[in-house]
């Protein structure tokens, strides 16, 4: 029988869990500088509902266990069955005894081991579940999740989502049953991801898919009017923007050797090569100026059809960089832009910027760090080793944005699944069509001991007002 102690520590347990999921609903929505949507505020409101129902059972749960104390009888001490229960303060030790060590994990590692437990469990929640507390007894989210659905119950349920409608080309239920379910650790792959691409590094302005949004390119003109004259008419500029559905996926191969349970890397590697791929798509495509937009496959890079500045000429020192620099503002002066700019560029530019000394031998740009950090004049620097990608032979890009003029519609989640059945295309230019089909070659990953594992994101962005983004093609990344 389930002693009170138990029961309280239960609750306990329960009542943190919800508290941080009050948190997360909170931070989401202060981080994308917006108030919480109707889906958010409905979970917020159930949330603070069941802790006050968690709040009043502690309380009557600790008032039985108080009586019980006050009206259990006097022992001997002679026996050690005696002297189990009875004192408050040794309630309370055993209570802090049975509470579990749960393990601390990096982030995306649980993910990896719940997508390990099935691959090797076939896809049987039961031996999933078998599997995870042999291996990751203290990965308490993974064994809780898998015993929940080994017992039948709905994964949406579990994780407290709402269930989402699918496009009519998304993965079919009938035919995914053997993948792994996508979205059990999504939030914990997407902390992993987001911090690491550029996109997690920036602030630009957060918009939702499918919008149209009106813009205004010119402003009008205001005249002095003398009496009974006429008055003048002007007239304002204006466009439309439309935010489309579009997505990066990256599918990887591993063998099953590679992923078995023994090889104590196995997870990481399930990790990053799925992180790897989709932050190499995004990082290379953001600020690519080769890159056009595609209706409904994907967005233009930002700096597509702007024109570079002249980098540094002459001898390239701390005087010629500030000179180039302060080309990068100059359009800005007569559009009144700049109200949240950042700089972007290679960890390997900013490391030259770091290590540049002026004739005293003092650091010439302070603020910036060697691990590509930092400030250049109290301005924020972004970097990603993708964008050397970008640059012309003279150098690697050196961007300017206003990050407060770049619109950026994201889910928000990276849909992650996994299969040993599928049959893969194994090149980088596929020419699978599932409208227009037509014969290549495939690999089975059935018959090969092979795990595909596929990540999707839904992501578009789109300057808000021309001129809001200005660069370099060809900033020195070495003396």
């Amino acid at each position: 029988m389930k002693s009170y102690s138990d029961h309280i520590a239960s609750l306990e347990a329960t009542r943190v869990d919800k508290i941080a999921r009050m948190k997360a609903i909170q931070q989401k929505a202060m981080d994308e500088d917006r108030t919480p949507n109707t889906a958010e505020d409905e979970e917020f409101n159930t949330l603070d509902v069941e802790i006050k129902a968690i709040d009043s059972n502690i309380e009557r749960t600790k008032k039985l266990q108080a009586l019980d104390v006050a009206t259990a009888a006097p022992v001997d001490g002679t026996t050690k069955a005696a002297q189990v229960i009875n004192t408050p303060a040794q309630l309370q030790s055993r209570s802090d005894l049975s509470l579990k060590q749960v393990e601390k994990l990096e982030p995306g590692i649980a993910f990896a081991r719940y997508a390990m437990c099935l691959l090797h469990a076939e896809g049987n929640k039961e031996k999933a579940f078998r599997l995870a507390e042999k291996f990751y007894p203290q990965t308490e989210s993974i064994v809780k999740t898998l015993k929940a659905q080994s017992e039948g119950a709905d994964l949406a349920a579990i994780m407290k989502l709402k269930a989402s409608v699918p496009a009519g080309n998304t993965t079919d239920s009938t035919w995914a049953a053997p993948l792994v379910y996508a979205n059990t650790f999504g939030g914990d792959f997407v902390t992993y991801l987001r911090p690491r691409t550029l996109i997690g590094q920036a602030q630009f302005r957060p918009i939702p898919f499918n919008v149209r949004i009106g813009g205004q390119t010119s402003g009008g003109t205001g005249y002095w009017v003398g009496q009974a004259k006429g008055k003048p008419v002007t007239k304002f500029d204006f466009n439309a923007q439309t935010s489309q559905f579009t997505k990066a996926a990256a599918i990887a191969v591993i063998t099953q050797e590679l992923a078995r349970f023994s090889d104590p890397n196995a997870e990481t590697l399930v990790r990053d090569s799925l992180a790897d791929a989709v932050i190499a798509r995004l990082d290379q495509d953001l600020f690519d100026p080769d890159v056009a937009a595609v209706a409904n496959v994907n967005p233009a890079g930002l700096l597509n059809g702007v024109s570079p500045v002249a980098g540094p000429t002459g001898t390239v020192d701390e005087d010629s960089i500030r000179c180039a620099l302060l080309r990068l503002w100059a359009p800005w002066d007569t559009t009144n832009l700049g109200a949240r700019p950042a700089y972007y560029t290679t960890p390997a530019v900013a490391r030259n910027l770091a290590f540049m000394r002026n004739a005293l031998g003092q650091a010439a740009f302070p603020g910036v760090t060697a691990d590509g950090r930092g400030t250049l004049d109290g301005i924020p620097i972004r970097t990603s080793q993708y964008l050397a990608n970008n640059g012309g032979s003279g150098g690697a890009p050196f961007i300017l944005v206003d990050e407060s003029e770049v619109w950026l519609a994201d889910d928000g989640s990276v849909t992650v699944d996994s299969s040993t059945e599928a049959s893969i295309e194994m090149v980088d230019a596929p020419t699978q069509n599932s409208s227009t089909p037509t014969a290549s070659t495939m690999v089975s990953m059935y018959t090969t001991n092979s795990i595909a594992l596929r990540a999707e994101r839904f992501i578009w962005w789109g300057l808000r007002r021309s001129g809001a983004i200005q660069w370099i093609d060809g900033m020195p990344a070495s003396c």
